[in-house]
């Protein structure tokens, strides 16, 4: 790989000129003596200090009016370094460890969030769940198995984390809905906002600060389920903070939300297109029929919010754009159904169970898919960089906040399951404790303290974990 290669010196005249100064002098020191000498300590004395003022003394005269202009002046400075300071996040998510060498998951709380739901016997699992912006409060759904249409009353738990961070037994709110709520997200700004998505296609949009009217804004968004909520970045105005919604009816949907208005209007759709399948394979009356796929879950950039990446049925993972998209047949002024498919990357062998693009890392993400294969993309390289591969499928994956080289995620081992992203390999023991195994269908790090990790089961239950991110962090080097 490495070659040593000579070449011959190539001389050229200097142009620089130094002068240097030097002169040559002796020293001499004299002998070294030492003499005793005896000292004595001042003596020290006590005064008193009187603040009072006195006579003969003058005071400061202030001009109130040069003072608050000066203020007024300097106000918008320092008003822009003070949220700049907030806003910062060079030491975000730093914390020292106690002791370096405890890297173990710990089920630290179980809540029974089944027991909020009607007929609970009949087995309900956690859908969804979705920690606010301040990241205190945590909203969790719980739905039923369908074979079918979906008959059943749908709900969603509010919970505020206590000051031991814990969650309490009963919920804060609990909302309903006429159908299984399959999607929740708060708002990345506003945190009493959240939405959800339901099986039956529509979108309802809750204000969880009013304790009356709660409902802002309902909307029939999709002709099948939602199988994800996601609130993005207005790329024409980044104040503008617009909801994206994904359905099996093969569309994404973006939305104008106003608060102020209690409105959720679509501004545009994107329908997802799969490449057509090769002649041999099928018929071409086939083929046309699966020409548009549903679409399983979606991930916009963070860095370039004009990209996002797509999983459709079949194992599809689509690379989007809002920028360059192409008008289909059947669109609308006010609604326009557009074709913003860009590139295609190699697909599972199964179902896209989850995309997520890096926090870290503007060009990589994350997918997981039902053929127990975690694979991370360059977005410009269509093959994945690297594959993990897994003894049984994941249901949900995360990357980990400030830590590079691990990813988590959850599944049927029942157990939070860490990744060496480098290696592509399992870190072993990740908990010491004896659990009970239940099957794991969310997951949900806190974005604030990262060391909280709420996860969803599939009976019904909250489970609390404590997690040393860095500890394996540490492990994975």
């Amino acid at each position: 790989m490495f070659t040593v290669k000579h070449n011959e010196c190539v001389g050229f005249e200097s142009r620089w000129r130094v002068k240097k100064v030097s002169s040559v002098g002796s020293t001499q020191t004299s002998d070294y003596s030492t003499v005793e000498m005896e000292t004595s300590p001042s003596e020290k004395k006590d005064t008193q200090v009187q603040t009072e003022t006195q006579e003969g003394t003058s005071t400061v005269q202030v001009d109130e009016e040069k003072l608050a202009e000066w203020l007024k002046k300097i106000y918008p400075r320092v008003k822009k370094e003070l949220d700049d300071n907030v806003n910062s996040r060079a030491f975000k998510g730093y914390k020292l460890s106690t002791d370096s060498s405890d890297a173990n998951c710990r089920l630290v709380q179980t809540v029974n969030v089944a027991s909020q739901v009607k007929d609970a016997e009949i087995g309900s699992h956690v859908s969804a769940l979705s920690w606010n912006s301040t990241n205190q409060t945590l909203a969790v759904s719980c739905t039923y198995k369908h074979n079918s249409w979906c008959y059943h009353e749908g709900i969603v738990a509010i919970y505020s984390l206590d000051r031991d961070d814990n969650l309490p037994e009963t919920p804060k709110i609990k909302l309903t809905t006429e159908s299984c709520v399959t999607e929740l997200k708060f708002h990345s700004v506003l945190p009493a906002i959240i939405a959800a998505g339901l099986f039956s296609g529509g979108i309802i949009i809750w204000n969880v600060q009013k304790e009356e009217e709660q409902v802002v804004a309902k909307v029939d968004g999709h002709g099948d389920g939602i199988t994800q909520l996601s609130w993005i970045i207005d790329i024409n105005s980044t104040k503008n903070v617009l909801l994206a919604s994904s359905g099996l009816d093969g569309l994404l949907s973006v939305w104008n939300f106003s608060l102020n208005e209690s409105s959720l209007i679509v501004k545009e759709r994107h329908q997802i297109r799969s490449q057509l399948m090769p002649k041999h394979s099928e018929s071409q009356e086939d083929t046309v029929k699966k020409v548009t796929r549903g679409v399983t879950c979606f991930d916009f950039s963070k860095y370039s919010p004009e990209i996002f990446v797509i999983g459709a049925e079949g194992g599809l993972v689509v690379q989007c754009c809002l920028l360059g998209t192409r008008k289909l047949q059947g669109s609308k002024d006010d609604a326009p159904l557009l074709d913003s498919v860009f590139k295609y990357y190699e697909q599972h062998k199964g179902e896209v169970n989850s995309i997520k693009f890096s926090p870290n890392r503007k060009e990589m993400f994350m997918t997981s898919g039902s053929d127990s294969e975690i694979r991370i993309y360059v977005i410009d390289q269509e093959e994945p960089a690297q594959v993990i591969f897994l003894k049984q499928p994941l249901l949900d994956v995360s990357w980990v906040p400030y830590e590079e080289r691990v990813i988590c995620g959850c599944g049927k081992n029942g157990v939070i399951e860490i990744f060496n992203l480098l290696r592509g390999k399992t870190i072993e023991n990740t908990t010491k404790e004896k659990v009970k195994s239940e099957i794991m269908t969310q997951i949900e790090i806190n974005k604030t303290k990262s060391n909280i990790v709420a996860v969803g089961t599939d009976n019904g239950q909250i489970q609390m974990w404590r997690v040393p991110w860095t500890l394996f962090g540490n492990l994975s080097l």
